[in-house]
């Protein structure tokens, strides 16, 4: 049990049960009622109300609960609430234990993220002890599904997935000449787009929700337990792989004009990115572009072509940091799946979140607004996982990308390797006004203290 719940324990039980069970503290936004504090029995009583259903109320608490109650208390608070202590009708009754019954099913079906135990399975127990008191005829179906969600999770299994087809046939991958001798720039820039979406997207729908929780992302790795956010951690290397990967194959070719052609190459593999709604991948490329080593080599920039300098000032745009990434968030808003938004972003509006909102009000009720904050930014990446790619894997590619992407140099190497290529202090020319690094999304990454062992 972590401090807030002790906290919130020895509220509930040092308070009188009936003056602080409803309390709770509501505010009117452009006339919408809006829970903004409480004590945890008058949240459970607020969702569980028989006069009113707050599905996004009930979505927030059940994404969020584990900030401030356990498991097994809130199965207390919710067994209580079955029981309907007098004085209460029949009628409001029964629309309060149809209420339980369904919000234990939203919990188990969608919300449950409890490890398979033995304290998992009692608790389970107890779930189903519940549903079998549930004997009125409103609350027949509710039961019936419940008990089944029930000795699923008994079982060990996870919620049952609705298998989503592809609306439309994938493309036909546009493949090189020679698969067994692969160049970087004899390989459509519009193919490595889609097999690095494809790799990406793998990733990205692996992730657990309950990994975007209490900054697990940042905690260190112990030999005690698994490692904290392994899917997250996998997305923010494979983030810093590609940006690697952008600057190496920069500095790879020793003679300026090609060097200025894998630059183009790369801008036209992060437009097409772009066309594909892989955001991350995007910022990636122009983090790569806008680290030091790279930036610097103004000789090499000064023969990048006009169509590509065209093509990357809008994504420069779009990347931007002005007014708290506007341009970014609004082309976000608007995205309709399949996407991949950049993580780090999110990471960083969690952090703020948690680290500039109290977990309680002076009042000592549950700060419910700042757990509302929590729980939009959540479901916001949730939404981004729930459309599939219809592209066509190629293996010969993703193993050329993947190999790319293991060896690419870090930033010091990179640095020396830049400096060796265009000398410091040899007529040095100023960066085109074409290219100006925004600083944008990886700030991002540095703000969101994101720990990595390796």
């Amino acid at each position: 049990m972590n401090d807030l719940q002790s906290k919130m324990q020895d509220l509930n039980t040092n308070s009188d049960h009936i003056e602080s069970a409803d309390k709770i503290i509501y505010d009117n936004a452009g006339g919408i009622e809006v829970v903004k504090a409480g004590t945890l029995e008058g949240l459970v009583e607020n969702m569980t109300r028989p006069d009113k259903l707050d599905a996004l109320f009930n979505r927030t608490f059940l994404t969020t609960y584990k900030y401030f109650t356990s498991t097994s208390q809130l199965i207390d608070i919710l067994l209580a609430r079955f029981n309907c202590p007098p004085p209460i009708t029949e009628e409001t009754k029964s629309l309060i234990r149809l209420r339980v019954i369904n919000v234990l099913k939203q919990w188990l079906e969608h919300f449950w993220t409890e490890p398979k135990s033995a304290e998992t399975d009692q608790n389970l127990e107890r779930i189903r002890e519940l549903a079998s008191r549930a004997t009125g005829s409103l609350e027949a179906s509710a039961v019936q599904q419940l008990l089944g969600i029930i000795q699923r999770r008994l079982a060990g299994l996870a919620r049952m997935k609705i298998s989503r087809q592809s609306i439309s046939n994938p493309p036909k991958p546009i493949l090189p000449r020679k698969l067994d001798k692969l160049q970087f720039l004899k390989i459509d820039a519009k193919e490595i787009a889609r097999q690095l979406t494809i790799m990406e997207a793998h990733m990205f729908n692996k992730m657990e929700l309950k990994e975007l929780f209490n900054k697990s992302w940042q905690k260190k790795e112990s030999f005690a337990g698994p490692a904290p956010s392994p899917n997250i951690r996998g997305l923010i290397r494979y983030s810093n792989q590609l940006s690697n990967m952008t600057g190496s194959l920069v500095l790879s070719e020793t003679d300026f004009k090609k060097r200025a052609q894998v630059i183009g190459h790369l801008v036209n593999i992060a437009n097409s990115c772009y066309e594909l709604q892989n955001y991350s991948a995007v910022v990636s490329i122009l983090s790569g572009f806008q680290s030091a080593p790279i930036y610097r080599l103004t000789r090499t920039w000064a023969m990048v072509t006009e169509k590509s300098c065209n093509i990357l000032r809008p994504l420069q745009g779009l990347t931007s940091s002005e007014q708290n990434y506007n341009a970014y968030r609004e082309t976000l808003r608007i995205a309709v799946p399949p996407c991949i938004p950049f993580l780090g972003l999110y990471l960083k509006d969690l952090t703020f979140i948690e680290d500039g909102n109290k977990a309680l009000t002076p009042e000592g009720l549950i700060n419910f607004h700042k757990y509302t904050m929590l729980a939009t930014t959540i479901h916001e990446v949730h939404r981004f996982r729930e459309a599939p790619y219809p592209l066509m894997p190629v293996p010969e590619l993703q193993e050329y990308l993947a190999s790319q992407l293991q060896s690419a140099t870090g930033l010091d190497e990179l640095w020396d390797r830049s400096c060796e290529l265009e000398p410091r202090g040899r007529g040095e020319l100023k960066p085109r006004d074409f290219y100006t690094p925004t600083g944008g999304m990886t700030t991002s990454m540095v703000v969101a203290c994101m720990v990595l062992d390796d």
